[in-house]
């Protein structure tokens, strides 16, 4: 690697490149390093396959790596930090009695004193020296003893093992053993205060800390306990420390393809981790394979029935960049397969040390809703504060950081949560904390059931009624939910969390005792409920006109219990039908419809962010949506000539039809059966494989229906072996179906390739791989706008129309159709996947071409250059054909040639020869791609204009080793021996 890297300074920094980088990849480089130098958002666009992975990470890397040296930030001498003004009681240095009872005159029966101030320690209390780590935690326990020679799974305990503490709980228990005591530990006044309850008076004890205030700044989930503590430090040298980089995608898939990349550069030693859900990392056989793995795992750490999970008391193990790069052998980047498989040897567990590792890792690695979601930023420690935060594939952004300040939850998750909690008040378990949380759920579950009388009958079997945001806050307050009493509230939750609590003093010696706590669901339902209301109520309610609030009834089927009569018999009945029982189910949501809500967290907090994608476009929205200001933006070109890709858009079909995808005209059996015709057109004259992407599921199933009945799809199976991508179900089952339709492709027998039908938004389109042969064809019907029916799109484009001139949002129709066009992107850019590639894309639609200024601005750069529209289906077919046998005509590309290529999927392709090839050495040379063929050194090379006829002499090639339908061609050891076999031939080229 060192002889082919290529060294290129930008904005002052040195970086290492793989190989020779491409324009579009210095371009990148260069956004990057100047977005970083002057703390700068960028939102760049770099087609599929130019090789954006690599440029993101050697230029960030760089940059970090020459950040080390600076002894202090240029950014900050330029520009010092400005606290930003607190108006919130809790943060008053000295508040008055007279100004607390005013504000919550309102929501108590008496007056009280406002909480203490809340972020931390005092300033008695200092962090410990030592790291307050797992392993920190566990080694004085665990690394002294000598663990039992059965070493199994399970082990009781003698004395139960603390779970993982925030740093707030960490700090505050070494306070307590320091004898140090906390401001907050207790209200001077020991007053009680009381929340209006529809149910009746509830105490709210005061003793209780309030959680994060919502009434201004100091209320994001970062709070000021860890920006004190986790802003630029310096390190024992006394330089700063680097900031760490946070680099974000959308699917697990997708790390693996990123630390793929980094093992192709010289920085692939960095310290590193990835972080992952339970579901991904867990070893612990009886928790793998069960449904709820969180719920189970937590269940082993809480050490309930006598166990405990033995992989989690072996974290220490691993559990620094050091250790865990000399265990595992190799000192380059990892992926989550390398942990788990370190993991089970050690027995530690992989999930845990994952996250032990973040603490000396400069990047680390995770799907972009772990940087979003409030509550997993909570959960997983994740402090943003003066960080590097890179988003790839960041196209879905919006719609996650939608989601991500979203929540839904049903009747029967609340009326669950009220009954566990009244069993523990009922038991006097810490009544004091859990009484004001049901009242809450009493209070939820009661309106609820008052208004679901006054649903709006909206589709069949479902009916809704709608709440702005403010409505909301006033429903409320009715409640006795105030921006008052809801820190109170908070503080009652975190209190119901903890495991232990300190009793009286017996004799003299102060007591810990474990006491039972809410259940996982409970707590994941109002955790999730908390989060919601502190968007709500957070600074002053400035979110508030940012929601809605629906409650939705639908129908679920279920069936009848079997009851035994007297005599011990069941009654079975005539009709199956009526053994089923029609249930009302209703739903509460709280509907986030501005994406800026949840990015509020981010923004102002850490120093760059990074928007990257292969399908940014149309881009203009990214900054209205998000309340992000991205000074730099990048549109980059493509790798690839021009001639390597046909882009064309078709409006009718073989019978001269009229092609318009709309609801109307897809309905029609003529528009059904003419897009039939098309496709089998089109897969008669494209070999290898074709995707194809339909709008929606249900038009998916209805074409389906109609090509059975008419006999297409019997035609179509007849040319290529057809595959239909399949909604929901389990990840496994769909990458079974995509490995059938690799193999289709790969190993050719009667039929020429395969054709995968599949949906815009679906899973095919979202990034998967499917270069060379597997996609030399993409084609998409229509325009896949989101469901115009669809409460939360009528909601969205609403919100936008509303508030387009005060907030500069683009109009709720444009939104709309950017939706569309950035699905559509994504759909084509499943073809051409590195510069040698070559493949073709068909829009069909006679909206293209009858209006190309609307509907042809929204397609990616790269595409809106190359475009061109067809007056009729044969004129595109004929264009088709003859690009496809141009391309058809090369088989490989030696390995030496494609060296410096890039290609992100590092694989080759074996395209047929022209008809008049010998059908031996065709047959041959068709197989001479093994399991891995990067690793195939030989390929031959035929192009019709320097060499037209190539004929060849072997007589001991068998005729049964070379036939399409022989299974044992997927042998390697098989496919070898055919190699040797060419190679020992003799060759002859005649010009």
């Amino acid at each position: 690697m060192s002889s082919m890297c290529s060294v290129y300074t930008i904005g002052g920094v040195k970086i290492n490149f793989p190989c020779k980088a491409y324009p579009s990849q210095l371009a990148m480089m260069n956004s990057i390093v100047r977005g970083l130098n002057s703390r700068q958002h960028c939102l760049l666009e770099s087609p599929t396959g130019s090789g954006k992975s690599l440029a993101l990470l050697c230029s960030a890397l760089a940059w970090q790596q020459s950040f080390s040296g600076k002894p202090v930030d240029e950014g900050l001498n330029k520009k010092a930090e400005v606290p930003l003004s607190c108006c919130c009681a809790c943060h008053s240095k000295n508040p008055t009695h007279s100004d607390v009872s005013r504000e919550t005159s309102h929501h108590f029966s008496s007056p009280g004193t406002p909480p203490p101030e809340r972020n931390g320690t005092s300033s008695t209390c200092q962090d410990s020296p030592e790291k307050n780590t797992l392993a920190a935690k566990l080694s004085a326990k665990k690394q002294a003893s000598k663990y039992r020679e059965e070493n199994g799974d399970f082990q009781v305990e003698k004395k139960r093992i603390r779970p993982l503490e925030t740093a707030q709980q960490i700090r505050k228990r070494q306070c307590v053993e320091k004898e140090v005591h906390h401001s907050d530990a207790q209200d001077a006044l020991g007053n009680t205060l009381k929340l209006n309850s529809p149910l009746g008076k509830v105490n709210f004890s005061s003793q209780n800390p309030p959680g994060h205030c919502s009434r201004c700044c100091c209320s994001t989930k970062q709070g000021n306990s860890q920006e004190s503590s986790n802003t630029i430090k310096k390190d024992h040298g006394g330089k700063f420390k680097r900031p760490k980089i946070y680099f974000g995608t959308r699917t697990h898939k997708q790390i693996a393809q990123i630390t793929r990349e980094l093992r192709k550069t010289v920085y692939s030693g960095v310290p590193m981790t990835i972080l992952s859900s339970r579901d991904h990392t867990c070893v612990h056989p009886e928790v793998v394979g069960n449904f709820s793995r969180n719920e189970k795992c937590m269940e082993l750490l809480d050490g309930k029935n006598g166990k405990s999970c033995y992989f989690y008391h072996g974290v220490h193990k691993i559990s620094d960049q050091h250790t865990f790069q000399t265990l595992q052998g190799m000192y380059k980047a990892w992926d989550i397969e390398d942990l788990v498989s370190l993991g089970r040897k050690l027995k530690a567990c992989p999930y845990y040390t994952a996250r032990e590792l973040t603490e000396d890792a400069d990047i680390i690695f995770c799907p972009y809703n772990y940087l979003l979601d409030a509550q997993i930023r909570e959960s997983m420690d994740i402090n943003l504060k003066e960080q590097v935060v890179i988003l790839d594939e960041a196209h879905n952004i919006e719609d996650c950081a939608r989601e991500s300040a979203s929540y839904s939850v049903t009747e029967v998750q609340l009326r669950f949560a009220r009954d566990e909690l009244d069993s523990l008040v009922t038991s006097n378990i810490r009544k004091k904390d859990h009484e004001p949380l049901r009242a809450v759920c009493c209070s939820l579950i009661n309106w609820l059931e008052a208004n679901s009388e006054h649903l709006v009958e909206r589709d069949y079997e479902s009916s809704c009624k709608i709440w702005s945001g403010n409505e909301m806050l006033l429903n409320l307050h009715k409640m006795g939910i105030t921006t008052a009493t809801f820190p109170i509230l908070q503080g009652h939750f975190s209190s119901v969390l903890q495991k232990e609590e300190k009793v009286s003093p017996i004799y003299g010696k102060e007591e810990t005792i474990e006491v039972p706590i809410i259940s996982a669901s409970t707590q994941i339902m109002l955790k999730g409920l908390f989060m919601v209301l502190d968007y709500l109520f957070r600074q002053n309610s400035r979110f508030a006109d940012d929601y809605k609030v629906a409650i939705q009834q639908t129908y679920s089927w279920t069936h009848h219990t079997d009851i035994s009569d007297k005599n011990g018999f069941f009654a079975l009945p005539k009709n199956k039908k009526h053994s089923r029982q029609k249930t009302a189910v209703h739903v509460l949501n709280f509907w986030c419809l501005n994406p800026a809500v949840a990015f509020s967290d981010i923004n102002g907090r850490v120093r760059t962010i990074v928007l990257t994608s292969g399908t940014l476009s149309p881009m203009n929205s990214f900054s209205s949506e998000l309340g992000v200001t991205f000074t730099i933006q990048l549109e980059a070109n493509h790798v690839i000539n021009n001639s390597q890709v046909w882009v064309g858009t078709i409006g009718s079909g073989p019978k001269g039809r009229n092609l318009c995808a709309t609801f109307q005209h897809t309905e029609t059996f003529e528009f059904q059966d003419e897009v039939g015709a098309l496709l089998l057109s089109v897969c008669q004259t494209v070999s290898q494989g074709i995707l194809c992407f339909l709008p929606s599921y249900k038009l998916l199933e209805k074409l389906k229906e109609r090509w059975l009945y008419t006999g297409l799809w019997h035609n179509l199976e007849l040319v290529k072996t057809v595959i239909v991508e399949p909604q929901g179900g389990e990840k496994t089952n769909f990458d079974e179906l995509l490995q059938v339709y690799y193999d289709a492709v790969k190993y050719r027998g009667e039929k020429d390739g395969a054709l995968l039908v599949a949906v815009c938004r679906g899973k095919v389109s979202e990034g998967l791989d499917f270069s060379d042969d597997n996609a030399r064809a993409v084609i998409t019907i229509g325009i896949p706008f989101p469901n115009v029916k669809d409460l939360q799109v009528e909601l969205k484009r609403q919100y936008n129309d509303h508030h387009s001139k005060l907030k500069g949002l683009l109009p709720g129709r444009q939104w709309y159709e950017i939706q569309a066009y950035r699905a559509l992107n994504q759909a084509l850019g499943r073809c051409i996947r590195h510069k040698n590639d070559w493949g073709a894309l068909i829009l069909v639609d006679d909206r293209f071409r009858n209006n190309p200024s609307r509907y042809i601005s929204g397609l990616s750069k790269w595409v809106r250059q190359q475009i061109q529209h067809h007056s009729t289906f044969e004129s595109a077919l004929e264009s088709l054909a003859e690009f496809s046998k141009k391309h058809q005509k090369v088989m490989g590309v030696s390995k030496k040639d494609r060296k410096c290529t890039q290609d992100s999927a590092s694989a080759l392709e074996v395209a047929s020869l022209q008809d008049s090839t010998p059908t031996c050495l065709l047959e041959a040379a068709s197989h001479l791609s093994p399991g891995n063929p990067r690793e195939d050194e030989a390929k031959m090379c035929v192009q019709e204009l320097q060499c037209p006829k190539m004929i060849t002499k072997n007589p001991s090639l068998p005729n049964d080793i070379i036939s399409r339908k022989e299974k044992s061609m997927k042998s390697p050891a098989h496919l070898h021996w055919i190699e040797q076999s060419l190679y020992s031939s003799e060759m002859i080229f005649i010009l």
